[in-house]
């Protein structure tokens, strides 16, 4: 598909050849990720099919097997601080929709990173709305340039994930707009999205899918947009209420709320003809937009190899990550050192977070590998175990119980399923698979009834001796067997949510251990049945849910003995290189983080390490913030990689020799402890299932620039570099900004690369309001413009960004509009938030009000 085109096809005419039955039918998806087909006589109408974003598409299925390029996840993007990068990163993504036979891509996320906590925080750009915006702008642009649909999602105010389907966002108005609201507003003056997908959560006591003051008046009457609106997976909460406010296709289907009971609603009188037509129409015009009715054949979705792609995803990943430390310059490693490599996520990558934005990812390098390519002399060594659930076995230790012809190495368990209640009778289905798990999620097995059982089976050949770990997850009760003896017992929970299984495998988890000898095979069986009749009837749940199984396993780590070894290794080394942070388990969609700290014993290895060798280096993995504030004095250099993708090892390995001189820049405030932020007091949502912003405008930076709070430990825009820069001579192009509120100002400055090597800044422009006594408190000042150069050394060079009336208003709640302030602006230019190192102001002579993009 090339890009987006308008094929002939009258869609007001196609509208008025369609029953009524025909028009509600498109108001709700027919499965999981699809439009229905309407095809009769002279009327066709073709589906329009859906993926998951942002940092990849995988496809329909969660558990097929099919593969998909990981990119990079979104605070490494927001971390770039480059427009153009993100645009090129949307075009790829929808190349890859393209393989999945997709048409819509689900996809930027724009929630604002209130809390460190956030469990989606990895899914999201920043905590800066300006940055926000401007980059979810490039990657629709981007996205749409190749004839695939973006979504930005999630509108709005969907900045926690603990109780999102049912907790209500408390906001002031002003904030609403200034904060939540304005990443979207933005997008939408710098791109044309062809859908937007409505948040799970309440605003101020009213779904925002239900909300028409939020979706009919703001978002198409306000600012314009002409598309779909569809809901979050299972976020339509209504019949009439969602789709007289504007949501036009309920996600997935089969419907709950539409069909019948809309054309009930209709006969009563309950909604309008004209209201259906709205929205079946907009339905018709995005299947037009994208081509699908002369293309509606879907092509079988594929994996697809590309070597361009997989060096773009390298340097993209690699670009946004961020030297938070380098004393004595520690960094680059001259070739030719040894490095002791130590750490869990060393050899086991932490690719992306976890819930609907996750890839099975063709491939994954890891650090140990991509430094060895780059000829780094490594001496390994695991340290402690980093996870969330339990992880699978590790396939070195697993075999087949039974070995025959159709067995395979790749595929050692075996999984039978039985209809009824009884493990053995009635055999419906057998096969062999990769790990022991099953999940049913996007289509029932047609040869499975709803009241059925599974035994799953395969062998363990442990390599030490110990108390090893095993762990049961499931939707539904369950038995372990060890050698054909009863080890666990598992009883149904009762405390489930739609999709328990997939996101929430480290709240269903039960552990147990068992002593193991090395070198013993051990067959190990799991029986799992149905989740319960009533557990599944329950009123919030959704069909059938997300149902499934596990078994995992773990050998035993000896916690000290392991941090010991470690540390000798990093003795006998010229350097250490400890990875460390989070994986997809732990950062999830689903649930929020309960602490900030690392997992396990992550920090004590840190510790005993840097003792045995000053020349430490921690590089963290995490999407989102983790508690620095013992490390960071323990340590001379620090690289926060983020989740980098599939180039994992290529991109951190490319950043610690100096393939790649460090430019990422921190897209948002890191805390030294989670007490510090300014949502920690409504953070997260209570028990009543409320949620107040009570800090208002102070998101981020904006509340660490106040007098009375903490400093963070690194500020917001703050990176290293292995060279350094100057920053000066702010100019602005008029001291007035002109009467016309479409006018703009042009703002520059002097820029140098003053060191020795090659290398890129993040200029950021920071304009301070004048003192207003218009709603809340005004920020110190507040992020409006970014502009990423790159400088030889020695190298200078004039930039320069635009101010427009984005820049110059604030929210004036009382008056419902847009109000840029007369009087006297300042403008901050530096390289962070508190690296500030050059100014200049200009003037409103009268102030102004508008409203709209």
């Amino acid at each position: 598909m090339g890009s987006i085109r308008h094929i002939e096809v009258d869609t007001d005419q196609l509208l008025s050849k369609l029953t009524l039955d025909e028009k509600v039918s498109l108001l709700a998806a027919k499965d999981w990720w699809r439009t229905p087909v309407i095809d009769r006589d002279d009327v066709f109408v073709p589906h329009v099919k859906t993926t998951d974003g942002p940092n990849g598409a995988r496809g329909e299925s969660y558990v097929s097997g099919i593969k998909a390029a990981c990119f990079p996840c979104a605070t490494n993007l927001g971390a770039t601080f480059d427009v153009k990068l993100v645009h090129k990163v949307g075009q790829e993504i929808a190349k890859e929709a393209i393989t999945k036979s997709a048409n819509v891509l689900l996809a930027p996320t724009l929630n604002v990173i209130r809390s460190p906590l956030g469990g989606r925080n990895y899914e999201t750009f920043s905590e800066d709305p300006t940055i926000l915006g401007h980059l979810a702008a490039a990657y629709i642009n981007g996205c749409q340039s190749m004839g695939v649909a973006a979504t930005p999602k999630h509108f709005v105010a969907n900045d926690a994930e603990n109780q999102r389907r049912t907790l209500s966002v408390e906001v002031d108005e002003q904030t609403l707009r200034e904060i939540y609201l304005y990443p979207f507003q933005l997008l939408m003056k710098h791109s044309t999205p062809l859908c937007f997908m409505t948040s799970y959560n309440k605003v101020n006591g009213t779904y925002v899918s239900d909300s028409r003051r939020l979706i009919d008046d703001v978002l198409r009457k306000e600012w314009g947009f002409s598309g779909l609106v569809l809901s979050d997976w299972v976020g339509t909460y209504s019949t009439v209420e969602s789709l007289v406010a504007g949501v036009d296709l309920e996600m997935p289907g089969p419907t709950k709320w539409r069909g019948k009971l809309l054309i009930d609603a209709l006969e009563k009188g309950l909604i309008t003809q004209e209201t259906i037509d709205k929205s079946a129409k907009r339905v018709l015009d995005l299947a037009k937009v994208l081509g699908r009715f002369d293309s509606p054949y879907e092509p079988p979705e594929r994996a697809a190899e590309n070597l361009e792609r997989d060096i773009f995803i390298r340097d993209a990943s690699a670009e946004g990550m961020v030297l938070l430390k380098n004393d004595k310059d520690t960094l680059p490693l001259p070739s030719n050192a040894s490095v002791a490599l130590i750490g869990y996520l060393a050899t086991t990558v932490s690719l992306g977070g976890g819930g609907s934005a996750r890839v099975d990812s063709l491939h994954a390098v890891t650090p140990l590998q991509g430094l060895e390519e780059l000829g780094v002399k490594c001496n390994f060594h695991p340290g402690v175990p980093v996870f969330g659930a339990l992880p699978h076995a590790d396939p070195a230790i697993v075999s087949p119980t039974k070995t025959d012809a159709s067995v395979s190495e790749n595929t050692p368990v075996s999984i039978e399923w039985f209809n009824g209640s009884t493990i053995g009778a009635n055999l419906a289905h057998q096969e062999m698979v990769a790990r022991a798990e099953y999940m049913i999620k996007e289509a029932w097995p047609q040869y499975l009834s709803q009241d059925y059982c599974t035994r799953m089976t395969f062998d363990v050949t442990p390599k030490t001796t110990g108390s090893h770990i095993l762990s049961v997850i499931t939707t539904g009760t369950a038995k372990c067997y060890i050698d054909g003896v009863e080890a666990f017992a598992r009883e149904q929970e009762t405390d489930l949510k739609v999709e328990s299984f997939y996101f929430f495998k480290s709240k269903l988890e039960r552990r147990f251990t068992h002593p193991m000898n090395a070198g013993q095979r051990y067959t190990l069986t799991l029986e799992s049945w149905a989740t319960a009749p009533e557990i599944l009837n329950n009123p919030p749940l959704f069909g059938k849910m997300f149902q499934g199984a596990a078994l995992r396993f773990f050998e035993y780590v000896d916690v000290p003995q392991a941090i010991s070894e470690a540390a000798s290794a990093a003795e006998g080394s010229d350097y250490a290189v400890i990875c460390v942070g989070t994986n997809n388990e732990i950062e999830s969609e689903g649930y929020d983080r309960e602490t900030m700290d690392l997992a396990g014993a992550q920090e004590d290895l840190i510790a005993a390490v840097a003792a045995k060798n000053p020349k430490t280096i921690v590089v963290n993995f995490s999407g989102a913030p983790v508690t620095m504030t013992r490390i960071v004095d323990q340590v001379p250099a620090i690289v926060q990689a983020w989740f980098p993708g599939q180039e994992c090892g290529h991109s951190i390995a490319s950043v610690l020799t100096g393939a790649t001189n460090p430019s990422g820049r921190l897209p948002l405030s890191w805390p030294k402890r989670n007490e510090d932020n300014p949502s920690f007091n409504n953070f997260p949502a209570s028990k009543d299932d409320l949620l107040k912003y009570e800090e208002g405008l102070d998101i981020g930076y904006r509340y660490y620039d106040r007098e009375d709070a903490p400093d963070p430990l690194f500020p917001f825009g703050f990176g290293l570099s292995y060279t350094t820069f100057e920053v000066k001579d702010a100019q602005i192009s008029a001291p007035q900004f002109p009467a016309d509120p479409e006018g703009t100002l042009q703002v520059s400055c002097t820029v140098k690369n003053t060191g020795s090597k090659k290398g890129k800044t993040v200029v950021q422009f920071y304009v301070q309001l004048p003192e207003t006594t218009i709603g809340r408190t005004r920020p110190v000042k507040e992020l409006k413009a970014f502009s990423k150069v790159e400088l030889a050394a020695g190298q200078e060079e004039t930039v320069s960004v635009t101010l427009d009336k984005y820049s110059l208003s604030i929210y004036d709640a009382d008056s419902a509009c847009w109000r840029a302030l007369g009087g006297d602006f300042a403008v901050l230019v530096g390289t962070s938030s508190v690296d500030i190192s050059t100014r200049t102001a200009f003037s409103v002579a009268e102030e102004f009000t508008w409203s709209g993009v």
